[in-house]
Order: structure tokens, then C-alpha cells, then sequence
């Protein structure tokens, strides 16, 4: 009987370590799955920046005027902003998908790196432009209730996407009271 208990002990404990180990190198691929999960590629942060500055104009008292020159600033520096950054993340993609590779080319991936400095610069510059014509147009004292600029995520502009929409309706809305309240007056008179 001790002799076939001592290898059944012997068994059980091996197989213990065994499993044990497995659940290590286990542990250890997750870990470094996450590490790479974690590398996201960043962009947009500009474009939402300005597309919050841009917004917190509507909160102040503005001229016509001014308020003219900063639907020109939304319809100049959004766009392209955008166009650089989906450039940028593009570049991002290909550095990433080039190095990837068993045999990439180290000249091409700083070829790459290079490319997109110079197209992350582009959006800074056009950034600070952007920043420079609001502070011109909504004045420096209004500029200041503006700041400091802040950083926002993808549901908060949904949110100010709506309150314009609905902003916009309401002013339609206004304007067709108007002209209904001023057809009627017009008639009685």
C-alpha cells in the first residue's frame, strides 16, 4: 500500500506545480496583451479644444459682428484641423503596422516619425492661430472668461452638438413667430 500511495503523492504535488505555472505564464501573456492594449493612438485633442472654446463663446454677450467672426473661425480652423489630425493618426497606424513586422525598415519608420512631427506641428500652429483670431474677435476681456481652456471627451461634445441643434430650432422657431406675429399685424392693419 506505501508503495503505491508514495507515487500517487509524488503525482498529485507535480501536478500542483504544474498548474501552477501554467497560471503564471498565463498571467504573464495577459500582462503584456494589456501593455499593448494600453498604446492607443491619441489624437483629436486639438480640434476638441477649439471646438470648446468655440462653444463657450455662445455663453457670452457678443456683437453680431464678433459673433460673425467666430462662426468664420468654426468654419476656417475646424475643418483642416481635423483633416491634419486624421492625417496624423494615419501616420500613427502605418509606424505601427511597419513595426509590426519582422523586417521592417528602420530608415522608412523615421521617415514616418518625421512625417508626423511636421503634421503634429501643422495642427499646433493652426491651433494657436485659431486661439490667436478668438482672442482678437471676442475681445481680451471676454477671452479670459473662456479660459482655461479644457481637454473634452467624445460625450461631452455630442452634448454641446445637441444643445446647438437645439439652440438653432429655437432661434427658427423665434424667427417664424416673427414673421407669423408680423404677417398678422400687417393684415389688421
Amino acid at each position: 500500500m506505501r508503495l503505491v500511495l508514495f507515487p500517487l503523492i509524488i503525482l498529485m504535488l507535480t501536478a500542483g506545480i504544474a498548474i501552477a505555472e501554467n497560471e503564471q505564464d498565463t498571467g504573464r501573456h495577459r500582462e503584456g496583451f494589456r501593455k499593448a492594449k494600453v498604446a492607443k493612438i491619441k489624437s483629436g485633442r486639438y480640434s476638441r479644444m477649439l471646438m470648446s472654446m468655440l462653444h463657450k463663446t455662445s455663453r457670452l454677450d457678443l456683437s453680431e459682428q464678433q459673433d460673425r467672426k467666430v462662426k468664420e473661425i468654426r468654419a476656417k480652423y475646424i475643418g483642416p484641423i481635423i483633416q491634419e489630425e486624421g492625417k496624423s493618426r494615419g501616420l500613427q497606424r502605418k509606424f505601427m503596422l511597419q513595426l509590426q513586422k519582422a523586417d521592417f525598415d528602420p530608415a522608412e519608420l523615421k521617415t514616418i516619425v518625421k512625417e508626423t512631427d511636421v503634421v503634429n506641428k501643422k495642427i499646433a500652429d493652426m491651433f494657436i492661430d485659431a486661439m490667436t483670431v478668438i482672442r482678437d474677435a471676442v475681445g481680451p476681456k471676454n477671452y479670459a472668461k473662456l479660459t482655461p481652456v479644457t481637454r473634452i471627451d467624445r460625450n461631452t461634445l455630442i452634448k454641446l452638438k445637441e444643445q446647438e441643434l437645439a439652440r438653432i430650432q429655437e432661434r427658427k422657431a423665434q424667427k417664424n413667430t416673427n414673421t407669423q406675429s408680423d404677417s398678422k399685424s400687417d393684415k389688421s392693419e
